[in-house]
């Protein structure tokens, strides 16, 4: 029987940790203490770190789909993970609508390589982080009622699996699920090459109070105050300091983005959209 757990994310818009704390609830009602780290807004998970070097537990972990592939700040995270390590590892990724990508299989490769067995992954559907401004944006109501059930027969799944010494992991092959020739396209864009395709963000000084929300805000810690907001190279364009600048003043006309992320997603119609592997 599993006695611990823990739960590693990174969630700019909210949809990853919601995935996370219904894994936590779940593992908690099952009877498995439960660890968590929130690897945003410059938080470490020295804490996680350590519990898998010293301890015998399933290290869940999770991230947004962001050009096809994990955010930074996960994958340095699993970089920072103890060789050999002896334990299961179940990944998971929430994306908007358009494309799961190839995230968990890079996470799943990655975290194999550092020695765990994957007792499970997921991919779990969610509102698109850049379309809150939009009517009937993709993702819409997503994580639902639905999507939490499969969560948790995840976890059920994943109770039973590392209950029994003989269960076999997922393979990193079940998680390369893209066409061939959609996934070597993959490979072949990063969120850095992206980056000159997203719009600009420019700040409105007039209205800017420097009141610090942003700063605070940004899970990779690429904005500075001096005194207004500059964005760093580290920024990741997750655009939640557009979303959340209470007064308006950080710009960014994504519309244009809007019409290729549609586009995109009609073309791959990737389903279903929520999937677990056990």
């Amino acid at each position: 029987m599993l006695k611990k757990a823990a739960i590693v994310y990174c969630s700019p818009a909210g949809s990853t940790q919601q995935v996370a704390q219904v894994m936590e609830r779940a593992l908690e009602d099952a009877g498995v203490g439960v660890l968590s780290a929130d690897l945003g807004k410059g938080r470490d998970g020295s804490s996680i770190i350590e519990a898998v070097k010293n301890e015998q537990v399933c290290l869940f972990i999770g991230s947004p789909v962001y050009v096809n592939r994990p955010i930074p700040p996960i994958m340095n995270f699993i970089s920072e993970l103890p060789d050999n390590a002896a334990a299961w590892a179940v990944p998971f990724v929430t994306w908007g609508g358009v494309s799961s990508g190839i995230a968990l299989y890079e996470m799943g490769k990655a975290l194999t390589e550092k020695g765990f067995t994957l007792a499970g992954a997921a991919k779990v559907v969610a509102l698109h982080s850049m379309m809150w401004r939009c009517d009937k944006p993709l993702g819409e109501g997503h994580p639902d009622r639905g999507d939490e059930k499969r969560i948790r027969e995840l976890i059920d799944a994943v109770l039973k699996k590392t209950a029994s010494r003989r269960s076999e992991s997922i393979s990193v092959s079940d998680l390369a699920y893209q066409p061939d020739g959609v996934h070597a396209d993959m490979e072949k864009t990063t969120l850095e090459t992206a980056k000159a395709h997203m719009p600009g963000k420019a700040v409105d000084e007039g209205r800017c109070t420097e009141c610090g929300v942003c700063e605070e805000i940004c899970p990779v810690q690429a904005i500075t105050l001096s005194p207004y907001p500059e964005f760093g190279r580290r920024c990741i364009c997750c655009f939640q300091c557009v979303r959340v600048c209470p007064e308006a003043a950080i710009l960014a006309d994504l519309t244009p983005v809007e019409a290729r992320i549609r586009s995109r997603a009609e073309q791959l119609k990737e389903h279903p959209l929520t999937k677990i592997w056990v």
